[in-house]
């Protein structure tokens, strides 16, 4: 890891400099087309499209979280609270006195939903479904059935959407090809939209690479503008919005497209 982050920051300091950036760039790519293990956390690229970033993908490579290293990465996290989460947990206390159903998009194995339960009171009634891709919803389900979580089920499909009272997308957005024509799509959206951890800046909307340490995925930058916009346009209006400051991403060789904290939003229907 050390070694890694000297790399990234020589690529930083040596990207002015022609022969010496492209020996730099070289490096830094091969590295990271190998990097894996848990801890591996890496950026390459800017690209104009999703699917320019997915040809990016090296020959060989896992592609996203539908895999079973990817699946199984995280768990040893499913009951951590981090800094980034307590926004989501204070409106979420509000909101939970009245809603009863929360639609969490990629929400993993249900890791929130976990995670808050020690801190919340979540209504008897409630249903917390997770929309995932399929080795992650069945491996969710194993769980839930092994921690009697009869309040958490799972999903491929968007298709209980309306149904919801809360649309929680805590990591998520920037995963997905096109989330707000997604969004776009369904006959009725819930009331309440909390997205967090969402990589939002000033810069135009772009693609970067992400190297996850078990497979490669396109990874939004999403216009911080341009997002807040789109989603007022589907009948939302802001209420809140929070800074990140324990996670960013650097992006080796593309500095204005780093982004140094990364935002949450609360939306709620304006009509």
């Amino acid at each position: 890891m050390a070694a890694a982050s000297r790399l990234k920051r020589l690529a930083y300091q040596a990207r002015h400099v022609p022969l010496v950036g492209g020996v730099v760039a070289g490096a830094y790519r091969r590295h990271f087309e190998s990097a894996r293990g848990k801890h591996v956390r890496l950026f390459h690229g800017v690209y104009p499209t999703f699917a320019a970033a997915a040809n990016a993908i090296p020959p060989g490579g896992l592609a996203g979280y539908d895999n079973e290293p990817s699946a199984t990465r995280v768990l040893d996290e499913w009951l951590d609270v981090y800094a980034s989460d307590y926004p989501v947990m204070f409106w979420l206390e509000k909101l939970l006195r009245e809603a009863r159903f929360v639609f969490d998009w990629g929400g993993n194995v249900g890791l929130k939903y976990f995670a808050f339960r020690r801190y919340l009171d979540y209504p008897a009634a409630l249903t917390w479904l997770v929309a995932e891709v399929p080795a992650i919803a069945e491996l969710g389900a194993q769980i839930a059935r092994r921690e009697s979580a009869e309040a958490l089920r799972f999903t491929t499909e968007l298709d209980e959407l309306p149904r919801a009272d809360i649309l929680l997308a805590a990591g998520a957005l920037h995963f997905i090809e096109e989330p707000f024509e997604r969004l776009r799509a369904a006959p009725q959206l819930p009331r309440h939209l909390l997205l967090n951890k969402v990589p939002a800046y000033a810069m135009p909307s772009a693609v970067t690479l992400h190297n996850m340490g078990t497979a490669f995925c396109p990874y939004h930058l999403f216009n911080r503008d341009e997002l807040v916009h789109v989603i007022e346009s589907l009948g939302y209006e802001l209420v809140d919005e929070w800074r990140s400051p324990d996670l960013g991403c650097e992006i080796p060789f593309s500095p204005d497209h780093s982004i140094g904290a990364y935002s949450g939003f609360y939306f709620t229907k304006s009509r």
